[in-house]
């Protein structure tokens, strides 16, 4: 009956234990790449959330999914969203997946408004003031907004203005820059990644194995064993000292019966 428990105790455990939802199997870096001039990287997984056009030839990084038309991605030392149909992973790590080491600097004389939004409609938008023939500028890409002189450009630059040990995101309007550094063209040639990316577990009631490394696998195991060997030893244990106890109780009475024996012998 005992044995029955245990059997039946371990295989509550191993349930337990499978039925867990399954993670992401994969510890590989997968990159998309950047084949056109239009694409966007988000500030969140919608379309009135871009924040700029990933330079051409470049890549991003893929995280995960984000729904049904976004992934979750890495673009340099920026975190977003990219629109699934806008990329294209490939299998392999590039040796420059982003277009970095890029500034340029401000020609404005009364220096220039840094803007959460590519517009000057209000003055809550502002992040910080440039000063002018500041180079400490790091761009990222460009977005297309307001023009703030008629009849010239609507393009700004998404940028981090580095000041001190601080730094502001946002962006400066491009005709009052200049000296912004030539983005070379990314030639490295990548494999055309084929099967599924990410792929969305559907919740239909079954259980699944957790897909961790091997040393993880091993450690849950043994975790999971570790308490039917307790209830193994509970179960058994007082069996063991029961017996001792009772191998010792009979012990004495022989001894008990061999000092009577040995007393009578000696007085007759």
């Amino acid at each position: 009956m005992k044995i029955l428990l245990v059997f039946v105790l371990m295989l509550v455990n191993i349930f337990t234990f499978s039925s867990v939802p399954a993670q992401a199997s994969s510890d590989e870096i997968i990159y998309a790449r950047i084949l056109t001039n239009n694409v966007c990287f988000y500030s969140a997984p919608s379309d009135s959330s871009a924040l700029f056009y990933i330079p051409n030839s470049y890549f991003v990084q893929l995280l995960d999914n984000a729904g049904e038309n976004f992934y979750t991605a890495r673009y340099s030392d920026l975190f977003g969203y990219v629109k699934k149909s806008e990329v294209t992973p490939v299998v392999g790590t590039p040796i420059t997946p982003y277009a970095e080491k890029l500034s340029f600097r401000v020609i404005s004389l009364n220096g220039l408004e840094l803007r959460s939004v590519p517009r000057s409609s209000s003055p809550f938008e502002i992040v910080d003031n440039v000063p002018y023939l500041e180079t400490d500028l790091v761009y990222y890409g460009q977005m297309a907004g307001d023009s703030l002189v008629p009849e010239c450009t609507n393009i700004w630059y998404y940028c981090k203005y580095l000041d001190g040990t601080t730094s502001s995101m946002g962006y400066l309007y491009s005709l009052f820059c200049d000296k912004l550094t030539t983005i070379p063209t990314n030639t490295e040639v990548m494999e055309v990644r084929t099967e599924p990316i990410f792929v969305e577990e559907e919740n239909s009631g079954t259980t699944s194995t957790l897909n961790f490394s091997s040393p993880t696998q091993i450690l849950i195991v043994v975790a999971v064993c570790l308490p039917c060997l307790l209830i193994i030893y509970l179960l058994f244990k007082p069996t063991r000292i029961a017996k001792k106890e009772s191998e010792a109780n009979v012990k004495t009475k022989k001894i008990k019966r061999l000092k009577r024996s040995d007393y009578y012998e000696l007085d007759d």
